[in-house]
C-alpha cells in the first residue's frame, strides 16, 4: 500500500525526498496491472488498473499516494460500479440551472455532499447515482421533489392515488 505524503511535498516537483530512505529519488513510476481493494458501500471491491502513476523511490521502492492516485483508483471504481462521473453530474446541474446548494435541497443532502461529488472528492452511493439519474432525466421527479417546498404527503398513505398509480404496481 503506498505511503501517505504531506500536501507541501505533493505540491513540489520532482524528485522528492523519500521519507524512508532519505534519499531524493522519489519520481513518478508507472506499475503495470495494479490491483487496489478498495471499500465502497459496506463492500469490497478488487480493481484492476492496466497501469497506475505513482510517485515511487528509485533507490528503496516505497510508493507514495496523492490526490492523482486517489483519483486514478476513484475512476476506475466510477467506471465499475457504472456511477455518474462528476463532469455528468456537472452537466446535469447546468442542464437544469441549477446550483448545487439548489440541488442539495431537492435531494435531501448538504451542499458539501454535492460538491464533494462534483469534485470527485467522495463517490456516491448506489442510492444516490439511482436518485441522481431520476432527477436529471424525468421532469416528473423533478415536480414532486422540491426541497422545503415538497408535499409533505408525498409517498404515504394519506396522499391521494393519482388514477392509474395502482396499476404501475401491479405491472
Amino acid at each position: 500500500m503506498p505511503s501517505r505524503i504531506s500536501r507541501e511535498s505533493r505540491d513540489r516537483p520532482f524528485p522528492w525526498p523519500c521519507a524512508d530512505c532519505c534519499t531524493r529519488t522519489v519520481l513518478p513510476t508507472v506499475i503495470d496491472d495494479y490491483t487496489a481493494k478498495v471499500k465502497h458501500d459496506g463492500v469490497v471491491y478488487e480493481l484492476h488498473l492496466p497501469s497506475l502513476e505513482v510517485p515511487r523511490c528509485q533507490t528503496c521502492g516505497e510508493t507514495y499516494s496523492t490526490n492523482a492516485v486517489d483519483e486514478q483508483v476513484s475512476d476506475a471504481l466510477r467506471t465499475r460500479l457504472i456511477f455518474l462521473t462528476p463532469a455528468q453530474m456537472q452537466q446535469g446541474i447546468k442542464k437544469l440551472k441549477l446550483s448545487q446548494q439548489q440541488l442539495a435541497e431537492r435531494l435531501g443532502v448538504a451542499q458539501e455532499t454535492i460538491s464533494r461529488w462534483v469534485n470527485g472528492a467522495l463517490i456516491q452511493s448506489r442510492a444516490m447515482d439511482n436518485l441522481l439519474r431520476l432527477y436529471f432525466a424525468l421532469p416528473e421527479v423533478r415536480a414532486v421533489l422540491r426541497g422545503p417546498e415538497q408535499d409533505p404527503q408525498l409517498g404515504t398513505m394519506q396522499q391521494e392515488w393519482r388514477k392509474g398509480d395502482a396499476a404501475l404496481f401491479h405491472a
